[in-house]
């Protein structure tokens, strides 16, 4: 009688086995940071992470200071779980810096790559800044493109987040405004008022609990994007980004910017990225190549530690019998470790060049010559207590309410302390 294999695991959902006999569970999730230019996208991901690292616009700025999509994590433990939530700052839309079909290139570029890893897309936060008079034409335009995006039928995975109250000193005028946000179907009325209504919550960046009241309903969503669903799901119709719901949104606003602004230049560019397609074989073709180097570098790191294991074991086994320090196999580590670290370095190499051909193939394929993301390929998922190391997402990161998770932590870096000091897969 065939054994029959255990089921496999997800990614996105692993079971670490500390000594104890509690189980931490690890979820990784993925949430979208949107908006406007000078919204306060930055800002609010600095607040909730406590990451003064990130960079922030200062008031009366008119072009955006993130001009590429970044990826900040932050550790939220709830109900026994590990949430790995992997906050996604976008560009800024009405940047005067960036056309609005680019910032949505690489922002479905991001989204479309982690759909196809089967990665959790876990909502949306939609940034907008309350001391703003009037919406604008800009402002509606791009909440059309968020519908679009996420999907009518999908708006309870988006929260509205108003920023940047008591800015002003006419507080009724910004609970006015708030109202009149709510109420107008133009704004976030449609949105609101939907049978899958989106939530809406004021942000206070003094309040890091506050911030993270905003982020903690989204640690059980997960969605299909549908603006993926169109672009690059097997079963859907594999549309060009100009020919998407989102993608016409921004696309009928070409017009206006040839008709009001004459910017030839610009409208020839953001032309040529509504017709591009996300290229599904060049991203199977990479992931096929990480998928083997990561199974190279899994099968060198289970050999380090076998080989460290066996040292220590030595060693022990050499002190008890001979009642003496055991000196002799301790001694074999700082030689071990050099050829450890080589090992290591080269692994690294291999997949720093693989994101290096990754960038440079796919640049044939957006007309800004940035490339497609290629951190993706970087792999650092969690599997086991000894990938809780300090280049591991769980290692080094913000996070909230912890519990055992430190010792879980310290254990898995005084296994042999001679060995450990950076040993994660690459």
């Amino acid at each position: 009688m065939a054994s029959s294999k255990p089921p496999r695991v997800p990614l996105s959902q692993k079971t670490l086995r500390p000594p104890s006999s509690a189980q931490v569970q690890v979820r990784e999730i993925y949430i979208l940071v949107m908006g406007l230019t000078g919204a306060g996208k930055s800002t609010f991901i600095s607040v909730v992470t406590d990451n003064d690292k990130i960079p922030i616009g200062e008031p009366g700025d008119l072009d955006s200071v993130t001009d590429r999509v970044a990826d900040y994590i932050l550790n939220v433990k709830q109900n026994g779980i590990m949430y790995e939530v992997h906050l996604i700052d976008s560009p800024g839309f009405d940047d005067g810096t960036m056309a609005d079909v680019k910032v949505l290139t690489r922002i479905t570029d991001f989204v479309n790559t982690h759909y196809k890893l089967g990665n959790t897309l876990a909502g949306v936060l939609y940034l907008h800044d309350i001391t703003k008079a009037k919406m604008g034409g800009v402002g509606e335009r791009n909440l059309r493109m968020l519908e679009q995006m996420v999907g009518p039928g999908k708006w309870d995975n988006c929260t509205l987040v108003t920023t940047k109250w008591g800015c002003t000193t006419d507080l009724a005028g910004e609970e006015a405004r708030e109202k009149k946000l709510m109420d107008k179907d133009q704004y976030f009325g449609s949105m609101l008022k939907s049978n899958h209504q989106a939530s809406i919550i004021r942000f206070d960046p003094r309040s890091k609990g506050r911030a993270l009241e905003i982020i903690k309903p989204h640690l059980k969503m997960k969605f299909d994007p549908l603006i993926s669903q169109e672009m690059v799901d097997p079963k859907g119709p594999m549309l060009r980004l100009g020919e998407t719901a989102a993608g016409k949104v921004v696309g009928d606003s070409l017009e206006e910017l040839e008709r009001v602004h004459g910017h030839l230049e610009e409208l020839k560019e953001s032309r040529q990225l509504l017709t591009r397609k996300f290229d599904t074989l060049l991203f199977e073709k990479y992931k096929a190549q990480r998928d083997k180097l990561m199974r190279q570098h899994r099968l060198h790191k289970t050999g380090r530690w076998t080989v460290r294991t066996v040292i220590v074991g030595g060693a022990i086994a050499a002190t008890v019998v001979t009642f003496g320090p055991g000196a002799s196999a301790f001694a074999l580590a700082p030689a071990y470790e050099t050829y450890a670290q080589k090992q290591r370095s080269d692994d690294e190499k291999k997949m720093d060049d693989l994101k290096q051909k990754y960038r440079k193939e796919s640049e044939a394929h957006i007309s800004d010559g940035g490339g497609y993301d290629s951190e993706w390929l970087r792999d650092r998922k969690v599997r086991s207590m000894s990938d809780l190391s300090e280049n591991y997402s769980l290692r080094n990161r913000s996070s909230t309410d912890l519990g055992n998770m430190e010792t879980v932590t310290e254990v898995a870096t005084d296994a042999a302390s001679f060995a450990i000091k950076d040993d994660a897969f690459v």
